[in-house]
């Protein structure tokens, strides 16, 4: 994981410098976000931490410690258990990750203005019950997402990948093989491109309106979608119908509203996550997917930092972060 780091921050040129950062301490491929921080030259680094399902505070202390260690950062990183050991009004940037979640007006109100707040994710996936957006408006506080579809990004494609690396784990190969793919276009569209670079026979539903397609032609039924509720796959008044699904298909769940309990199809995971949640995320395949996402992320970060210090507004700020940084603004023109 290391040497994967260290490739991120050279394609990012991250430079944190004199910027004292909030972020979370967690388990597995998440525990690289204090780490790169640290990397980047900030100042301080406070990593907030809880004992949860994936682990106790004991656990995420060895193994952030130890990564930090090896990447002789460990000075640089406070892990913390309580948000009043961090002198918020001192904190530069805040990642909208994990543990800190819900970031509500008791958090915001306690920041400076000078603060910013990356979101690792773009701004559409934005879910009000995980950060008050009209409370950082309120205290002046920016919040920018991060383009996954950056060329050094590239998260949709990782999610093609998945799906391709499932496909070929169940015997699902390209030259003898019709695959269907439905979903939101930005779930679909990139996981198109990879399954056709593989020469995959691939059919698309992005669209609702009726089902075209016979759904016994396919050997493999993929779910992306993200956007809209619709129950894709499920009972009689879903968009398919389970009982219409030969047996020997294969269906795998990425992202969705399908309910597949009885099924007597194959469906890959066993427990597919609700709607909102994804089954399988970008870094199934490796862990590269969300290092280069966090890393993007404070990179988002640097720049508004960057901006702030300019005293850029509105569309000036916009066209700033756009054209120079992996960042995405909202829709609405209040937080540019």
């Amino acid at each position: 994981m290391e040497n994967k780091i260290i490739k991120s921050l050279n394609r990012f040129k991250i430079h944190l410098n004199k910027k004292n950062v909030l972020t979370e301490a967690a388990t597995g491929k998440y525990v690289i976000t204090p780490i790169i921080a640290a990397l980047a030259g900030a100042n301080k680094v406070y990593a907030y931490t809880m004992d949860s399902e994936y682990g106790s505070v004991a656990h995420v202390v060895s193994q952030t410690n130890t990564l930090a260690e090896k990447l002789l950062v460990k000075d640089k990183i406070s892990i913390i258990t309580d948000l009043n050991d961090a002198d918020l009004k001192e904190i530069d940037i805040l990642t909208n990750t994990g543990f800190l979640r819900p970031i509500n007006d008791d958090i915001l109100k306690r920041l400076s203005s000078k603060c910013v707040i990356p979101l690792m994710w773009e701004p559409w996936e934005y879910r009000k019950e995980e950060l008050d957006l009209e409370s950082c408006y309120q205290h002046g506080i920016k919040v920018y997402g991060t383009n996954e579809s950056n060329k050094n990004v590239r998260t949709m494609e990782y999610i093609g990948l998945t799906v391709l690396c499932h496909l070929l784990n169940n015997n699902v190969s390209p030259f003898n093989s019709n695959v269907l793919l439905i979903g939101c276009k930005r779930f679909v569209e990139p996981t198109l491109k990879i399954l056709r670079q593989n020469e995959f026979n691939c059919s698309t539903i992005t669209d609702y309106t009726n089902l075209m397609y016979s759904i016994n032609d396919y050997d493999a039924i993929v779910i992306l979608e993200h956007e809209r509720s619709i129950n894709v796959i499920g009972d009689k008044e879903a968009f398919i119908h389970k009982e219409n699904i030969n047996k020997h298909t294969i269906v795998i769940h990425i992202c969705g509203n399908v309910n597949l309990k009885d099924a007597e199809f194959i469906f890959i995971p066993e427990n597919p996550k609700p709607f909102g949640h994804m089954s399988f995320t970008a870094d199934y395949v490796d862990s590269q997917a969300v290092i280069d996402l966090h890393a993007a992320g404070l990179k988002v970060a640097e720049g508004m930092c960057q901006a702030n210090e300019l005293k850029l507004k509105g569309a000036e700020y916009k066209l700033f972060m756009e054209s120079n940084y992996p960042a995405l603004s909202f829709e609405d023109s209040r937080f540019w």
